[in-house]
């Protein structure tokens, strides 16, 4: 009979070897507990929805307007990015050296600083967003998911 010659150039496979005192390769089965097997859900998951992006140009700058979700809608009825906001406000409020512009949710920005204890206080609440104009901004922005 003749043996394969890929055989002699096969590497064996490693073992786990036996503990040659216990007689067990695995914590596992000294505690009698079971490999872990992967769970599948039967539950369909849901495709992710995508928003159709308008590109309206900032009211600010003019330049477009890459994500609508990250957009405020001004004073005047247009579009503004979320930076020009800031810088808007940065020079119409003239914050202390210790102080910064920072949003604070719904609409609303703030004069903020840092207190001894190291927390941010708010110094000032400057609502940008009426909290109708908010209400129909998340709405149109809701509209968009397709």
């Amino acid at each position: 009979m003749k043996k394969n010659s890929k055989a002699r150039f096969e590497k064996p496979k490693a073992r786990k070897k036996k503990d040659p005192v216990s007689g067990f390769t695995s914590l596992n089965q000294v505690t009698g507990v079971s490999k872990p097997k992967p769970h599948h859900s039967s539950i369909p998951v849901a495709e992710p929805l995508k928003v159709s992006e308008p590109y309206p140009d900032c009211a600010y700058c003019g330049k477009k307007i890459d994500s609508i979700a990250s957009a405020f809608k001004s004073a005047d009825g247009g579009y503004v990015h979320f930076d020009c906001v800031l810088e808007a406000l940065a020079e119409t409020e003239h914050p202390a050296d210790k102080q910064k512009i920072s949003y604070l949710g719904s609409g609303i920005f703030g004069v903020v600083e840092m207190n001894e204890e190291g927390k941010f206080v708010i110094v000032k609440r400057i609502p940008f967003e009426t909290a109708e104009s908010y209400k129909s901004m998340k709405e149109y922005v809701s509209g968009l998911k397709a």
